[in-house]
């Protein structure tokens, strides 16, 4: 480049373009790293919502006098509609237990484990709550087993 009085030219226009350069980079960084957190933010807050949403829905169905074995889906209302809920009630055979645990003290007679007459079973519940976010389908699932006097019956002679 041509020196005037003492100076140099023509650098600046390839300084200022390589400055750019490197801060369009960083601004590009910059902007990523940003919408993943947004993008992270948003999945944890669904992730407690529907959370919440789920232990709503089994507190419920655990406060109903019986359950039908059943199975059920729909949509929460209001600022939840983007979440769905389905819920199952099955019943389920408990196998009866062998020896015991612990044996019995010496000197103390052992009462044999015995069942209620036709209480071989619990009533097994399990719920799932699904939504999507930004194209992707996500999901959260709770199960509990409840008492055999939780699950409605047939009335014996009628199976």
């Amino acid at each position: 480049m041509r020196r005037r009085g003492g100076r140099k030219t023509g650098y600046i226009l390839v300084e200022a373009m390589v400055a750019l350069a490197i801060l369009s980079l960083g601004a590009f960084v910059v902007h990523g790293t940003i919408r993943q957190a947004v993008l992270t933010r948003g999945q944890a807050q669904d992730y407690t919502r529907a959370r919440f949403l789920l232990e709503g829905l089994v507190a419920d169905l655990e406060l109903q006098p019986e359950l039908v074995e059943d199975s059920t889906r729909g949509r929460f209302e209001g600022d939840d509609r983007r979440f769905r809920w389905s819920y199952g009630v099955r019943r389920v055979n408990v196998p009866k237990p062998g020896a015991p645990l612990r044996p019995p003290r010496p000197g103390k007679k052992r009462r044999p484990f015995t069942y209620e007459p036709g209480r071989d079973y619990l009533a097994r519940v399990r719920a799932t709550v699904t939504w999507e976010r930004g194209g992707r389908a996500f999901s959260e699932s709770f199960e509990t087993l409840l008492g055999p006097d939780r699950l409605w019956q047939p009335p014996r002679g009628r199976r």
